[in-house]
């Protein structure tokens, strides 16, 4: 028999691994800051169209926060508009770093790459409780017999 527990709350995760999250997030959003701010001589360059790289920093944020913040969507709607915000704010401070300067495109496309990546990570989130709630339904289940 499957174990049938309401999907409004997710299953249970190890403490190392909320830290691991909540780590992992707040270390690419300090990336995001420094190498948004690096004068453009010393920018890395990928080789990937413009824009682009905005979209894949934020949309990994964005899913490392959903991750994180999973089943508490108020601090994950604050931290969504937080990601987005700082796309607006990195966009605006860009103009104080030598060689550097700020489009509407970039700021687009950071804000699409971490709305994307919230969606993205908040589905994920449900489907890995959903397989923790499966896989601990079995176990109790065979532990019952």
């Amino acid at each position: 028999m499957l174990y049938a527990a309401p999907m409004n709350k997710p299953a249970p995760v190890p403490p190392a691994v909320n830290r691991l999250l909540y780590g992992a997030a707040f270390a690419c959003v300090l990336v995001i800051v420094v190498f948004s701010l690096l004068p453009a001589q010393e920018m890395p360059r990928t080789g990937i169209p413009d824009g682009t790289d905005h979209f894949i920093a934020y949309w990994g944020t964005g899913g490392l926060m959903a991750l994180a913040f999973r089943g508490r969507g108020a601090v994950l709607v604050l931290a969504g508009l937080a990601l987005v915000g700082l796309g607006g704010l990195m966009e605006v401070l860009q103009q104080l770093a030598p060689g550097r300067s700020s489009t509407w495109s970039d700021f687009l496309m950071s804000g699409g790459g971490a709305l994307a990546g919230l969606l993205m990570g908040t589905v994920a989130a449900r489907i890995i409780s959903h397989l923790r709630r499966q896989h601990s339904g079995r176990l109790g289940s065979v532990s019952a017999s």
